[in-house]
């Protein structure tokens, strides 16, 4: 069932995939920048806790788990870019208990509807340009997770850090 897929994947990802990207990476380097342009971990994260939350408020209803600052989407939305003042940026621990959060609502949410349920229209008028249904906003945030862990690989590379598994 797509439900089921989809929660597995998205608690692997949590409690995983996206940890192992994040060994060894301490706060005073989140926000470095070894290219310029490049993401570093400290946006990835905000950025992924960004969108998160706006799919599972805007597209499923939900409450938000983790409160976020007025500026949030400004500092990790999709059009932000990111800059190297660590004080613009949280903690890597803020991010990860506001990820982990979304991602037990997202997996709570799943266990409670039927595979049918994905084909409903997305009621958000912007990102149902794009993402048209529940299923697709919900897969959409499984690949965007792997997405941004390649680049987290990629980070940790450049950085000089040694491979972090998976």
């Amino acid at each position: 069932m797509l439900k089921d897929t989809l929660g597995s994947s998205l608690e692997r990802n949590q409690q995983d995939i996206l940890p192992v990207r994040l060994v060894a990476i301490h706060d005073d380097q989140m926000a470095v920048q070894p290219l310029k342009g490049m993401n570093h971990p400290a946006w990835i994260l905000g950025h992924l806790l960004a969108i998160e939350q706006k799919v599972v408020h805007d597209v499923l209803g939900l409450p938000l788990p983790t409160a976020l600052d007025v500026n949030w989407w400004s500092v990790y939305g999709i059009d932000s870019i990111p800059c190297t003042d660590p004080q613009v940026y949280k903690s890597k621990a803020f991010y990860m208990d506001g990820l982990a959060k979304t991602a037990a609502q997202i997996i709570g949410y799943l266990k409670e509807k039927n595979d049918s349920d994905f084909a409903a229209k997305n009621p958000d008028p912007v990102l149902s340009k794009f993402i048209p249904t529940l299923g697709s906003a919900l897969v959409g945030i499984v690949n965007h997770r792997s997405y941004h862990c390649g680049q987290l690989a990629s980070w940790r590379k450049t950085m000089g850090l040694p491979h972090a598994g998976l």
